[in-house]
């Protein structure tokens, strides 16, 4: 359960992290930039879309630094913020939403990885190992929380 004096303190610490995290899409814009290109490497590709990743990744984090200067300024909106991060509907929602999500993901992998086997060694590989990865983390977590609740 949040209450306003555990949100604003969050929010003063996100605040914090997400100024920092502006510096973050520049350094990998200088990074994409001194990596060479190799022949089979995916910078390449990158390059034509940097910019739009810099735009992006700048645009989120500013809309993130609004909502929270935003909660640490107004009451009314940081108390509006509180009922909707306590509300059962939407806690139910995002609940359901990421269990479903998660679901999905297993099965198309399962899927592309039946479709890269006949076609690229490597990438069959990578898939079954993120596969594998997946399931094991999904009945880890299942087996806490069974046993939690």
């Amino acid at each position: 359960m949040e209450n306003l004096d555990h949100l604003k303190k969050t929010s003063k610490i996100k605040l914090i992290i997400m100024c920092l995290a502006t510096i973050l899409p520049i350094i990998l814009l200088v990074v994409f930039e001194l990596i060479p290109n190799l022949e089979n490497s995916a910078v390449a590709d990158l390059i034509i879309i940097r910019y739009g990743i810099l735009v992006l990744l700048e645009g989120y984090i500013g809309l993130k630094i609004y909502n929270y200067v935003k909660i640490l300024t107004s009451v009314d909106f940081a108390q509006a913020e509180v009922i909707k991060r306590n509300d059962e509907r939407n806690k139910f929602i995002k609940l359901k939403t990421e269990s479903m999500t998660i679901k999905i993901c297993i099965y198309a992998l399962g899927i592309a990885i039946l479709v890269t086997a006949f076609i690229n060694r490597f990438i069959f590989y990578t898939l079954i190992g993120v596969l594998f990865f997946a399931v094991v983390s999904f009945v880890i977590v299942k087996i806490y929380y069974s046993k939690k609740y």
